[in-house]
């Protein structure tokens, strides 16, 4: 009896707190949502002076797609003699560099097995062509094409004093399965009710590892400092404590194509969900710490993508709080748990369909959104394994393409 008394006090404890951590977070992103339909537009900025860019595309073995990309970039519409495109041929043995000695772009080629991985690339990137020529520059990846008025997005932003930029973030592929449809919704309500509304509210968005624009006297002062399977949130929480604020350019566009199923897109998945655990773990709470010490709350807010769970994983704990609410015996308590995690899936799912709206063809939407117990449950198990540390994957394998 003593026993069955603590089992329903510390579930029930486990689960109030459980609770409370994804009513903060989803009323969070609703609030946020609210915000983007609410305000305005920021103004752009001035389109004078012209800046000069260089553009860094980190690539291992990117024959399959790099051809598109440097295709896109040289016909962005911008003066051509304010941009170069630096293709970096990081430790390739394919014909990556062949493909684009086709293109009028910079090739700089390195051959370092030991010290391998997109950061090592990067920083090695920044020394090898001086940036003092430049006055920002812009990183994409490899498996990526732009927009054709990127650079034009990204002069205003300069001009208007942002100091650190993320693109827009989309999808290239949408129409090739059920998974990049879902993924194409995903991608909309984190750029627009996410990185755009925080951008309206004056916060900060982070960095999503692609689409990365930097004033170039930053890179010349700080360079590339981030080496961890998570590079990008790594970087993003050393400028946030350096109290540089990251801006969002939502016209500033590039299009990643993405894994066309489950399969195509664990390797990857794994990897990325590793690093941002990890960057979590050892730098988010001291960001939100440092945050409220110093009573910064720009710096307490930008701490919150890294504490916070993403869109997935906040429905799969939902979920996971119903099903831990059954063990509690019958009454009010377990009442209110069962209200409330609904009330909470509820409201995720709210984003859900206000994604679908904004990114367009409900119906197609609807169909993919058949397949969503599925998807779920492949990203849960990709979040067991990298939590727990069951996963401790650092060396990058690639990503099958198509």
């Amino acid at each position: 009896m003593e026993g069955a008394i603590l089992f329903t006090f510390f579930l029930g404890f486990l689960i109030s707190i459980l609770l409370l951590y994804l009513t903060t977070a989803t009323f969070y992103l609703l609030a946020l949502a609210v915000s983007y339909f609410v305000i305005k537009e920021r103004m752009p900025g001035p389109s004078q002076p012209i800046n000069c860019f260089a553009i860094i595309v980190p690539a291992h073995n990117e024959e399959l797609l790099i051809g598109n990309l440097c295709q896109s970039l040289t016909q962005i519409e911008y003066p051509k003699d304010r941009f170069v495109i630096h293709i970096v041929a990081d430790n390739c043995n394919d014909r990556t560099a062949d493909i684009c000695r086709q293109y009028p772009v910079r090739i700089l080629e390195r051959n370092d097995p030991d010290n391998a991985g997109k950061g090592q690339a990067l920083s090695w990137s920044l020394q090898q062509f001086d940036l003092d020529a430049f006055d920002a520059v812009l990183i994409v990846d490899a498996d990526n094409y732009v927009d054709a008025q990127i650079l034009c997005e990204l002069n205003q932003l300069i001009n208007n004093g942002e100091v650190a930029i993320q693109c827009y973030n989309a999808v290239g592929n949408r129409d090739d399965s059920w998974f990049t449809e879902l993924l194409f919704v995903s991608r909309t309500i984190g750029n627009e009710l996410y990185h755009e509304a925080k951008y309206r509210l004056g916060l900060s968005s982070y960095l999503m590892g692609n689409g990365l624009c930097f004033q170039a006297a930053l890179l010349k002062q700080k360079g590339w400092t981030a080496f961890s399977a998570g590079e990008d949130w790594e970087y993003y929480a050393q400028l946030i404590e350096d109290g540089i604020k990251i801006g969002f350019a939502a016209k500033a566009k590039v299009f990643h194509q993405e894994s066309r199923s489950l399969n195509q897109a664990t390797s990857q998945r794994l990897r990325w969900s590793s690093g941002r655990f990890k960057i979590a773990r050892t730098l988010g709470l001291r960001l939100l710490a440092k945050g409220v010490k110093e009573r910064a709350w720009q710096v307490a807010d930008a701490s919150l993508p890294l504490i916070f769970p993403n869109y997935s994983l906040q429905i799969n704990l939902t979920v996971l709080g119903l099903g831990l609410a059954i063990f509690l015996p019958a009454g009010e308590l377990k009442s209110i748990f069962f209200v409330a995690f609904v009330v909470l899936l509820g409201c995720q799912g709210l984003l859900f369909v206000s994604g679908s709206l904004i990114a367009g063809s409900p119906l197609k939407t609807f169909k993919a959104a058949l397949f969503v117990p599925f998807f779920l449950i492949w990203k849960a198990v990709i979040d067991v394994l990298c939590i727990s540390g069951l996963y401790r994957g650092n060396k990058w394998t690639r990503t099958r393409r198509h």
